[in-house]
């Protein structure tokens, strides 16, 4: 036969046969598939060959010419066997047949149409190629990648003794199949937990009594631990020596950061010192270079877990707890040495005086854990708002610490989610699961720490908590460093420049709403549950203040907002209202409207605007449900929908001559620390004839104050006590600016 292809017909299924030579190269672009069964014992050589098209690679057999008579004479009898339709299996009704048939379509261009053949035969699903390496404990693998030129080594486990060790010893890391056969595991991370393996060896050497798994445990561990020293001798040696100095190379890093390791870093946001968890580090090479990217979480409270999972996969003593991801820290390369602790994150034992801090970040814990929750505190500090990057805002004031609120008023706010429960369930697993139990609102926290939460868990707690300062009107992140218990003051209900008659009755109204908690309703199921107090004078008579000593007696938080913050449309009005009366109404607020004028004026046929705003009050009043004081200096121009709405309308006199006296003596008080005596006064004191002098100048309380202060600080900028010479300094420059203005 001379060394070409000959086809003939095959004899069941109309493909061709190949036909060739020993010797022959046959192209794989000519090469068809042969039916399993053509030929009456047809002898297979050792040559084999994959079919062009095909779509498995498999095998095919190649009939030598000492088989091609064999073929021949059995192609008239096979071709006898096929209808005319060339239907393989004739007799048989058309679609009938309950057989797997694997069909291949191959396109044959002279043709110009898709061509149906039979499919090579296929290897059983359940058919595994044999493992070669079986026998080994593991083998030291290198993968070397698509150039040839890098490679990565591996540790390939096939020992289930090893394999236990390591679930236990490594736990669960990004990468790792602890199911997988042969369990692949990089060589970098063996190295990073050699420490670890070590302790475990130890652990079972020192077994009383121990059994046949745990000695034939620790001849495995034995040798795995003594090849990965010898294979991996020179970065082992370095990484020691540089240890002994508190360095470490961009190279060796990955033996620095072992997985769940505990980590010091800085808070991104407050930069105050914390802990995190190490989940894994990878090294990533950009156009920028090579870098160290650590994915690190740490402890949060997020209230929407519940929200997001089923209840039942979190009874447990931390319902709203578990680990959120902080955002990735970079180490970027460096050349050669550099110093553990210049680095953006280390772990935690190589901090100085670790051992302290790791002692306040405990007690830190401890703190944040009782600010979840709802809380009225005082800040004094730097706190953060979001807009794209981290803004700085000064906060000297009451807050109200409320990460519910927060979520519900500012939607688009970005605050950190929980993924990981404190018992290492992944929130995703559970997420759209029935039964889920829905967030409970809002409510005050006694300061209980939860029984999950150990000191191990209280290191790694956020030093951020979420909430609303009651003063700048911001949602805010605040420091929990910063936050502070409220020193309740008395003294302003003692200073109300009221008749005690009208103070009492204040006093009573107040008390009796806050301990009925409105419980009194109208016939319509929500309405007429508030207390409504409408203060009316001049400015600068204590109206703001009477609200504000209200919120003291009560120790609840005060809500105030001006006509401004409330808006000049009647849409938005209503959305303001609805939200500040709701977010009072969680809070227990007591709420102040000042200078209310604007929404209570009688209204008229001609201003439509103004009209639908008016009405817009009066349904929000009928509604709230918590005490709120509105101050007005126009009494005469109520609507008269509103007087049927207000329980009290209190009237505030000028101020007299002797209670103007009172309040320059409280405000000199807070000044420095001024006291009158009942005789005389001491030495850095005003005299008595100087104060009727004060209490004679036509001021009202808020200049009085604005007076005290600005004196006051003259005073500390010369080094001086403040005194009598300060304030009528102040005071002859504001009544020279009101002369002006009277001339003008």
């Amino acid at each position: 036969m001379s060394d070409h292809i000959i086809s003939v017909p095959s004899l069941q299924n109309h493909e061709n046969v190949l036909l060739a030579n020993d010797g022959f190269d046959i192209d794989e672009s000519t090469c068809l598939m042969l039916h399993p069964e053509a030929g009456p014992g047809g002898r297979l050589t050792n040559r084999t060959m994959v079919s062009a098209g095909a779509v498995q690679s498999s095998c095919l057999p190649i009939y030598t010419t000492t088989d091609i008579d064999a073929i021949a004479s059995s192609a008239s009898e096979a071709a006898a066997d096929i209808n005319v339709e060339g239907n393989e299996s004739p007799g048989i009704m058309p679609g009938t047949l309950l057989q797997l048939k694997r069909v291949d379509e191959y396109f044959e261009r002279a043709r110009n149409t898709w061509i149906p053949r039979d499919s090579a035969v296929q290897k059983p699903a359940s058919a595994v190629e044999e493992d070669k390496y079986g026998a080994y404990a593991f083998t030291v693998t290198r993968r070397f990648d698509i150039t040839g030129l890098g490679s990565k080594n591996t540790i390939d486990i096939r020992s289930e003794w090893l394999r236990s060790v390591g679930s236990k010893v490594i736990g669960s890391v990004a990468g790792i199949s602890w199911t997988a056969k042969p369990l692949k595991i990089d060589s970098n991370i063996l190295l990073a937990f050699l420490p670890s393996f070590d302790d475990y060896a130890a652990a079972l050497r020192l077994l009383q009594a121990p059994l046949p798994d745990d000695k034939i445990t620790l001849v495995h561990l034995d040798f795995l631990m003594s090849t990965l020293r010898s294979e991996y001798a020179a970065p082992l040696a370095e990484y020691g020596s540089l240890l002994a100095h508190g360095e470490i190379s961009f190279e060796l890093l990955y033996l620095l950061f072992v997985p769940r390791s505990i980590l010091y870093t800085v808070c991104p946001v407050t930069r105050a010192p914390r802990a995190v968890r190490l989940v894994c580090a990878d090294l990533q090479v950009t156009n920028a270079g090579r870098s160290w990217k650590l994915d690190v979480e740490y402890v949060e409270h997020d209230p929407s877990i519940v929200d997001r999972a089923s209840g039942s996969a979190f009874r447990t003593s931390t319902p709203d707890f578990g680990f959120a991801k902080l955002q990735n820290i970079l180490i970027h390369e460096f050349k050669g040495a550099t110093k553990i602790t210049s680095l953006d994150a280390y772990p935690l034992k190589y901090v100085v005086e670790a051992e302290r801090l790791k002692a306040h970040l405990i007690e830190r814990g401890h703190k944040w854990v009782k600010l979840q929750g709802m809380h009225h505190k005082y800040y004094r500090g730097t706190a953060f708002h979001r807009r794209g990057r981290h803004v700085k805002v000064n906060i000297t004031s009451r807050i109200m610490i409320d990460r519910v609120t927060f979520t519900q008023i500012e939607p688009n706010y970005t605050l950190p989610m929980v993924s990981t429960t404190l018992e290492g369930d992944d929130i995703s697993k559970h997420i759209g699961q029935k039964n889920a139990s829905p967030a409970e609102p809002a409510e005050y926290n006694h300061g209980n720490v939860p029984a999950g939460l150990d000191d191990e868990l209280l290191l790694l707690a956020s030093p951020i908590v979420y909430g609303f300062s009651l003063v700048e009107k911001l949602w805010l992140e605040f420091n929990v460093n910063h936050v502070t218990s409220i020193i309740w003051n008395e003294e302003p209900f003692m200073n109300l420049m009221l008749p005690q008659s009208e103070k009492k009755l204040v006093k009573s109204l107040v008390e009796a709403h806050n301990a009925e908690g409105s419980g009194f309703d109208d016939f319509v199921e929500g309405k007429g549950r508030g207390l409504v107090i409408n203060l009316f004078g001049n400015p600068g008579v204590g109206k703001t203040l009477t609200a504000e000593a209200v919120s003291e007696h009560l120790r609840r938080p005060l809500y105030s907002v001006g006509a401004g913050d409330l808006g000049t449309k009647a849409l938005a009005l209503d959305s303001n209202l609805s939200r500040i009366f709701n977010i009072s109404s969680n809070w227990d607020a007591v709420v102040l409207i000042d200078e209310a004028d604007v929404f209570l004026e009688e209204r008229s046929l001609r201003d439509i605007e103004r009209n639908a705003m008016v009405a817009v009050f009066l349904r929000q009043l009928e509604y709230f449900r918590g005490i709120l004081f509105l101050t007005t200096n126009r009494v005469r121009t109520f609507d008269q929908a509103f007087k049927s709405r207000i329980h009290v309308s209190l009237r505030y006199q000028d101020l007299t001559a002797d209670s103007k006296r009172r309040i320059w003596v409280a405000f000199l008080e807070k000044a420095r620390g001024f006291r009158e005596t009942e005789s005389s006064t001491h030495a850095a004191s005003l005299t008595e004839a100087e104060l009727r002098d004060l209490g004679e100048r036509r001021v009202n309380g808020r200049q009085i104050k604005n007076t005290v202060r600005t004196a006051s600080a003259i005073a500390r900028s010369s080094g001086e006590e403040i005194g009598y010479s300060h304030l009528v300094h102040v005071l002859e420059i504001m009544e020279a600016f009101e002369a002006d203005q009277g001339m003008a």
